[in-house]
């Protein structure tokens, strides 16, 4: 599912998402995953742990960048995850229904790019979390990043 999103940094008068770095335009369309919760996500609270909210994140990656074909060695050339934020914005209970993550890109750089995320119900319409993910395309061989190849940026911006 392909669903047109604009971050909440960009409606809410934020300038500024982590220590001095503006916000910069979505370059691609949200794609949107369906992830099921497990009941040990609930904390003692009785809503899903914070920490699990990351984990949701790694799930979606994990399904939205290609194993095959265009793009694919975004993952098999390697790829570390540099720094993530997000802003809890609704409690989220436990469920059997799946909660849906949508990701777009929203900056391309040299060897990184950042995914603009959110944790959501796409029928209520409520949303749970919102942030980024920023990602640096790594030689693990070399021990240091990598240019993203042109198949990647292509792939990035679809």
């Amino acid at each position: 599912m392909l669903i047109n999103f604009t971050p909440w940094w960009a409606v809410s008068g934020v300038a500024s998402l982590s220590w001095g770095e503006t916000k910069r335009g979505t370059v691609s369309t949200e794609r949107v995953v369906d992830v099921e919760l497990r009941w040990g996500d609930s904390d003692a609270f009785a809503h899903v742990n914070n920490v699990v909210f990351f984990r949701l994140l790694e799930e979606a990656r994990a399904r939205v960048i290609p194993t095959d074909g265009p793009g694919s060695t975004i993952l098999s050339g390697g790829l570390v995850v540099a720094e993530q934020q997000l802003k809890y914005t609704a409690p989220l209970h436990y469920r059997t229904a799946p909660i849906q993550v949508g990701m777009s890109v929203d900056h391309i750089g040299g060897s990184s790019f950042r995914l603009a995320c959110r944790v959501f119900d796409s029928t209520s319409g409520d949303v749970y979390a919102e942030g980024f993910v920023s990602l640096v395309a790594y030689d693990f061989t070399l021990g240091s990043p990598r240019k993203l190849s042109d198949d990647e940026r292509s792939w990035l911006t679809a």
